[in-house]
């Protein structure tokens, strides 16, 4: 009876020293609070059960003008699917990236996803090591950060990404 004991602990512990070793990291998207360009409060809450991408950008931000028309169109082909992008623009010493030129790039472009302003740069400095723009975080439906694109993201490999954590 010991025998049986030992042996079935011994295959518990090693099972799950497996299941440790073996199993994916998960690497949670860091915690953040911030309000959106009409006041609706974000959150990691509103990361769960959608897969996301927050993009760091600002108005002056060559590579974020050029990347923004491809965001708007993601927005738009993912329309009704459980993925959305979140924006977060940041602040520099150029006026029109302050908050009235966020606004005023927003409704000049439409848009069409949240996006929030961080006055403070606490958000980004969580999200982003080095400050280099522009700079989005693919995260999964369980909070988790997948992938960081530093500079505009090869799009075509984005969608396939996006589609294979959207099917699973």
């Amino acid at each position: 009876m010991n025998k049986i004991f030992a042996a079935l602990c011994a295959a518990v512990i090693i099972g799950l020293g497996a299941f440790t070793l073996f199993s994916p990291a998960t690497n949670p998207a860091p915690t953040f609070q911030l309000s959106d360009l009409k006041g609706q409060n974000i959150s990691n809450a509103n990361l769960t059960d959608k897969v996301t991408l927050i993009n760091f950008w600002f108005p002056t931000c060559p590579g974020c003008v050029s990347e923004m028309p491809k965001l708007i169109k993601m927005a738009h082909d993912y329309q009704g699917k459980d993925f959305q992008i979140i924006g977060i623009a940041v602040p520099t010493t150029n006026p029109a990236d302050s908050l009235d030129g966020v606004k005023n790039y927003v409704a000049k472009a439409q848009i069409p996803f949240q996006v929030m302003f961080d006055a403070d740069k606490s958000t980004v400095s969580q999200f982003v090591k080095n400050e280099l723009y522009p700079t989005s975080v693919l995260i999964n439906k369980r909070g988790e950060v997948l992938k960081t694109f530093v500079g505009e993201p090869d799009f075509a490999a984005l969608y396939q990404e996006v589609n294979a954590e959207l099917a699973k």
